[in-house]
């Protein structure tokens, strides 16, 4: 039931994208040259739904697959769009970025350890080298 619930919300997705992008765009870009631009991004990132990749990569797959939609509605348009698109296009990897980035962030300030905290238990405290290793 699984994969007929995913292909249902990505049939769902795209047609609701394909209809918004429609009415954004200039009437010369119509709802049959939009949908098919958008479908094999949507089937890609539907195969890899399927797979169950891990949410972070998951996201960042498709905000690339976004921006390359958004792309190909560039070349296929016979008007320039608004830089507005290209802003909307540019939004899910900058918000992946920046969430990769405060993650990565978190984690190692979690790592480092204060000036004043106690030595680490079982490891032993003298600072000579130790003896199976040659110095550099």
């Amino acid at each position: 039931m699984r994969y007929l619930d995913g292909a249902v919300m990505f049939f769902s997705l795209w047609l609701l994208a394909s209809m918004l992008l429609d009415a954004l765009t200039p009437p010369e870009l119509t709802f049959y040259m939009i949908g098919p631009a958008l479908a094999p991004a949507v089937l890609v990132a539907g195969f890899l739904y399927w797979l169950r990749i891990p949410p972070l990569d998951f996201a960042v797959v498709f905000g690339t697959l976004w921006m390359v939609s958004e792309m190909v509605l560039e070349m296929i348009s016979p008007k320039p769009l608004s830089p507005l698109m290209a802003a909307a296009a540019a939004a899910p990897l900058l918000l992946a970025g920046i969430f990769v980035n405060v993650r990565q962030w978190r984690q190692s300030a979690r790592r480092v350890r204060p000036a004043g905290s106690a030595p680490v238990n079982g490891l032993p405290s003298s600072s000579a080298p130790i003896a199976s290793r040659r110095p550099l």
